[in-house]
């Protein structure tokens, strides 16, 4: 009979707790292998900015912290020995690894995206960026493509560098010229080149006089102060009888509040924008900072929400300065500006607008060459019967209409001229 033989199993100590030590020997080697992708980053930081940023960048700053703070630690154990070197080392990794799946989790997911990290386009400073030049045009005779997650259409710039065909100076005998001017509702993001607001809005004017030409001054990103400029220095010469120009909250809580009014516009030619807060590098590099940011109240602007009541004057302020500059220059001329209220999905879910426009068009309506037509009215009386199927005429992640949004927009904007300024 053989002997059973019993297997003696180690005891595990619970009380002892887990003691998991790091130890690098050869630090000298990460900093040799973490160099080259520290000098392509710095690269294209340079050659791009803030666009460079991408779901690695993010990870890896918690890689260089790391880095950073594990050969502090090293040379001052180095020199000043420290008896708890190793637990110190297993600590501040496991925060920083920690720290590091957080802002994978939270990139992979969205949560903190600013609109342009949501559309796929990369952060996008609103107060340093090459596109904040002096008229935001395009290049002239330029081929291009507005590319979306959800769409991808094909523009082609005239010589001016809008998105439109070629126009002529002389006016033919008993023509009327319509200038559009906003931001990207008007250019068209979100619908082929025929099927932009002012294209719409000319195909349903010429079905009653051909005689009427309408003028896409629309640039993506455009607000009413660079409209004002482009349409005095460069549109004016084609004397546009009425000049349409959309007034949107985005125009006030986002583009005057970042870039500021007229004051930007320096004589000579260059621009003067406001300057960012200190910490956007971090804001923009790091997702788990947006989290304390959001709790300060501040939102992906980096503006502290809500605006208090001088913020608000200030922007009213600014707007009305420009659009005071902006009747004059029509009188001028000879033209008529027809200022539209442009709201978008959720302005009409809220049955308001989001920033409080009526200070601005109270200004308005005292000019003596402007009217005013409020859009929003006239989506409610169009969503009266269909309200659940409001989002068809918008594109769901980007947020811009659709060609059926954009013909609802032209035919809203028909209202208007024919009642307001075509009698």
């Amino acid at each position: 009979m053989t002997e059973k033989k019993t297997r003696i199993l180690p005891s595990l100590n619970l009380n002892k707790g887990l003691d998991i030590e790091i130890l690098i020997p050869y630090p000298w080697l990460l900093i040799l292998a973490s160099i080259p992708y520290l000098l392509w980053e710095i690269y294209w930081a340079k050659k791009v900015g803030y666009p460079c940023i991408k779901w690695h960048t993010h990870v890896a700053v918690y890689y260089y912290g790391w880095l950073f703070f594990y050969l502090g630690l090293y040379f001052f154990n180095h020199w000043f020995p420290l008896k708890n070197y190793r637990r110190y080392l297993t600590i501040f990794t496991s925060v920083f690894i920690t720290l590091g799946i957080v802002e994978a989790l939270l990139v992979g997911v969205g949560k903190g995206d600013t609109y342009s990290e949501h559309i796929s386009a990369g952060y996008y400073s609103m107060y340093n960026s090459t596109h904040e030049q002096y008229y935001r045009l395009h290049d002239p005779n330029q081929v291009y493509y507005i590319v979306r997650n959800e769409f991808k259409h094909y523009r082609k710039s005239n010589s001016l560098g809008y998105a439109d065909s070629e126009w002529t100076k002389p006016k033919k005998k008993n023509e009327k010229r319509i200038a559009c001017f906003g931001d990207s509702f008007t250019e068209g993001v979100g619908a082929p080149f025929d099927s932009t607001y002012p294209a719409v809005l000319r195909n349903l004017l010429q079905l009653n006089d051909t005689n009427l030409t309408v003028l896409n001054c629309g640039i993506s990103g455009d607000d009413p102060c660079v409209n004002y400029m482009n349409y005095r220095d460069r549109v004016a010469i084609f004397k546009p009888d009425i000049i349409v120009q959309t007034l949107s909250c985005n125009d006030m809580n986002t583009d005057i509040a970042t870039k500021g009014g007229l004051e930007r516009f320096l004589p000579n030619g260059k621009m003067q924008l406001k300057q960012a807060p200190w910490w956007e590098p971090i804001f923009a590099l790091c997702y788990v900072s947006r989290l304390f940011f959001d709790v300060l109240g501040y939102n992906d602007l980096l503006l502290r929400v809500p605006f208090s009541s001088a913020q608000k004057e200030e922007l009213n302020n600014k707007a009305i300065e420009t659009f005071t500059a902006y009747a004059a220059e029509a009188k001028k001329q000879g033209a008529i500006l027809l200022v539209v209220l442009q709201p978008n999905m959720f302005d009409y879910y809220q049955k308001k607008y989001e920033y409080d426009l009526s200070p601005v068009v109270k200004h308005l309506n005292r000019l003596e060459n402007v009217k005013v037509f409020d859009l929003l009215p006239y989506y409610e009386n169009e969503f009266l019967h269909h309200e659940d199927e409001i989002k068809q005429f918008y594109w769901k992640q980007d947020g811009h209409h659709n060609p059926s949004g954009y013909a609802l927009m032209a035919r809203g904007i028909k209202h208007g001229l024919d009642s307001l300024c075509l009698k």
